[in-house]
């Protein structure tokens, strides 16, 4: 059986099994891109392999903010799935770990180019990964959720079956949206501001009980 993936360093949970489906959910300007991103530099740090799909930076800026991710990608075991730089005109080619699609919408592009990346890593034996940053509310804004829905419940499958870490993120406003894709989850990282305006975050669905609130 696979090594569980340690996130104490991130969450208020020691670790979660290998297979496992986060969602991170909460109000808008709460930090969950940047939560996100941690559990995927968390691994990089650790000699993990990682595939982030980018959805709000192109792959440059991306790699340029993240010293973690981007020593994964040089060093042959991370790879990076852009979907804004060709959508704003940028005549970009593929290599082999930083991958281009049209746009957030193209879900099914999005699928191929993220199933390069892992067969890349595969042939290069990295066997712990974690797969990070997709955005179900960005996607949404360029599709309909029933494409959408159908790319996650691949997705999410391939990190269960091939013993990976994944990271989705969504907001929590709507009700309707949040009860369509909760389903493919195992769990979830809750994010809010308290009083003070200061971030907090739970989680539900790893333990037998939601966590505490905690800061970050």
């Amino acid at each position: 059986m696979a090594e569980p993936y340690d996130v104490g360093d991130i969450l208020p949970v020691d670790a979660v099994p290998a297979g496992t489906n986060l969602m991170i959910g909460g109000p808008p300007m709460t930090g969950k891109l940047s939560l996100a991103l941690s559990l995927v530099e968390s691994g990089c740090r650790r000699e993990e392999g990682a595939l982030v799909v980018s959805t709000r930076d192109g792959a440059n800026r991306l790699l340029s903010r993240s010293e973690p991710l981007a020593n994964a990608v040089s060093e042959g075991r991370a790879g990076v799935v852009d979907c804004v730089t060709r959508e704003r005109g940028e005549d970009v080619r593929d290599s082999q770990w930083v991958r281009y699609a049209s746009s957030p919408g193209d879900v099914t592009e999005i699928g191929i180019r993220m199933a390069g990346v892992f067969q890349a890593l595969d042939e290069h034996d990295v066997e712990r990964v974690r797969s990070g940053l997709v955005s179900i509310p960005t996607m949404l804004m360029y599709t309909e959720p029933r494409r959408v829905f159908r790319f996650l419940h691949v997705y999410t499958g391939r990190v269960q079956s091939a013993g990976m870490l994944g990271v989705s993120l969504t907001e929590l406003g709507d009700q309707e949206t949040f009860e369509r894709f909760a389903p493919l989850f195992d769990g979830m990282v809750q994010t809010r501001l308290n009083d003070a305006d200061e971030r907090e975050l739970r989680v539900v669905g790893v333990e037998s009980s939601p966590t505490a609130w905690v800061p970050y």
